[in-house]
């Protein structure tokens, strides 16, 4: 099965002079635990719930930060043609709890998250139940 099908495609997307605040409340109004960092469409970056959380713990200032300061030097992106397997594999070794999934020309198609994994996860199990 491919990630593709099960990937949310109403992203929430955010620039990288945005503060960690206006993330965090986009994250809220949205109920997702994360936003991708586009620039002229293609993403650059993805900057998580956890991330929010780690600035605040740092100190008080934290949420007046810019999201670029929380992005990683390389975002790994993933293929709509990544077998939820893979998928699943990357996520457990890299410790990511979302992926971004981007077409052939690298434009955005959406986040394929832990949520995602499972309902894939689980349509695998319940076609092998009635094969």
């Amino acid at each position: 099965m491919e990630i593709g099908p099960l990937t949310t495609r109403a992203v929430l997307t955010i620039d990288a002079d945005d503060s960690l605040r206006d993330a965090a409340v986009g994250m809220v109004e949205r109920g997702v635990g994360s936003a991708v960092v586009c620039v002229d469409g293609k993403p650059v970056g993805i900057v998580t719930d956890r991330d929010v959380m780690r600035a605040y713990a740092q100190g008080p200032d934290g949420g007046v930060k810019n999201v670029a300061d929380y992005l990683s030097r390389r975002l790994l992106t993933a293929p709509p043609t990544m077998s939820v397997r893979e998928a699943a594999q990357i996520m457990r070794d890299r410790g990511f709890r979302h992926l971004v999934v981007v077409d052939g020309a690298g434009a955005l198609v959406g986040v394929f998250s832990m949520r995602d994994l499972v309902v894939g996860l689980l349509q695998e199990l319940q076609a092998r139940a009635t094969a």
